[in-house]
């Protein structure tokens, strides 16, 4: 298993994408991206790879570009409702 520096806050049930359900721990963690930053929900689950979510990218006020798979702005940055 990875070595992580998030620390556990709780434990979930989650249903993943192909129906399968499992237990997870969530926590919160500091995200920086493009020129945006905040705090925002983690799950901590074995992946190949790592997962950005919407609540983070929305909450940053971005979106990805799926002709390019980059980041990009989608609304001025300041106050969201999550």
């Amino acid at each position: 298993m990875p070595r992580t520096c998030i620390k556990p806050m709780a434990s979930i049930r989650l249903k993943l994408a192909d129906g399968r359900e499992t237990t997870a721990s969530l926590s919160l963690a500091y995200m920086r991206f493009l020129d945006r930053d905040g705090i925002f929900p983690v799950i901590i689950l074995e992946s190949p790879e790592p997962l950005l979510g919407v609540v983070t990218l929305e909450g940053l006020g971005l979106r990805v570009d799926p002709t390019t798979d980059r980041l990009e702005y989608s609304r001025p940055y300041g106050l969201a409702v999550l």
